[in-house]
């Protein structure tokens, strides 16, 4: 590729960025706009220029560093027992009968119940330290990713699974080299839709509890009527958020290159 073909590329790679992003940047241009006219109260909006200094503040001495590893430690915990436990039980319910008679009114039960509600309960059963964070994340990613594996290998065509039995492949072959190949896009969907799932629960319950994380701080903030503090620390969510989630796209991309 010579220069002014990879020059063009370039410029077409950042007018589409440009485009992606207009819509966010008006919003904060006008929200600087509307806080420095003194249009709303500087407790229920800060200008966002305040707020970004806190962010700097709170990041330069540690503070959003050691209570977003504690926020995503427990989060990323829980989704992958979630995960371990989501998938084993999705295919065994797709591919076994008793397990499908065991399962799948547990998950048709479980799953619209809102987790959140628990909260109350894993505090007079775990108190308020990590394990109870982490078993409630697994328990709420839980159902999302057991669906979605369910019904992606429910949903693998009959013929690649005739194919290969009469190639003479055993169970076990037949459920690493087919079955979960083929259900791969279900799998990672249920997991993607995990994942937010994962910060959520955990967010709400450092909130509740505390016990450190974002969203213990945040709830200080709101305590001590420190609402530059609060929009900082929901800054520091939505960029891990947005980090993680880029993360999965990528491995998905990887991982299903070949489809």
């Amino acid at each position: 590729m010579d220069v002014s073909n990879k020059l063009a590329v370039d410029r077409s790679d950042a007018i589409n960025v440009g485009k992606s992003i207009y819509s966010l940047v008006i919003v904060l241009v006008l929200w600087e706009i509307v806080t420095q006219l003194g249009m709303v109260h500087y407790y229920f909006l800060p200008p966002l220029s305040d707020i970004i200094v806190r962010f700097y503040e709170m990041t330069l001495d540690g503070t959003l560093v050691h209570h977003g590893y504690l926020t995503v430690r427990r989060a990323l915990v829980g989704l992958v027992i979630a995960c371990v436990f989501g998938i084993l039980v999705g295919v065994l319910s797709a591919r076994n009968r008793v397990a499908s008679w065991f399962w799948d009114p547990i998950i048709e039960v479980g799953y619209p119940v809102p987790v959140i509600a628990l909260v109350p309960v894993f505090l007079f059963w775990f108190g308020t330290g990590d394990l109870a964070k982490i078993i409630l994340v697994a328990i709420g990613c839980f159902w999302p990713v057991a669906i979605n594996v369910r019904n992606a290998t429910r949903d693998v065509d009959e013929n690649l699974i005739w194919s290969a039995r009469m190639m003479g492949t055993s169970d076990r072959q037949l459920l690493r080299k087919v079955i979960v190949p083929a259900s791969a896009p279900g799998i990672i969907s249920g997991i993607q839709i995990a994942l937010p799932i994962s910060l959520i629960i955990t967010f709400v319950f450092e909130m509740v509890a505390g016990g450190g994380g974002l969203g213990h701080i945040e709830i200080q903030g709101v305590r001590s009527f420190d609402s530059v503090q609060v929009y900082a620390t929901l800054i520091a969510i939505m960029i891990l958020g947005f980090i993680l989630d880029r993360a999965l796209r990528l491995i998905r991309f990887r991982i299903l290159s070949w489809t």
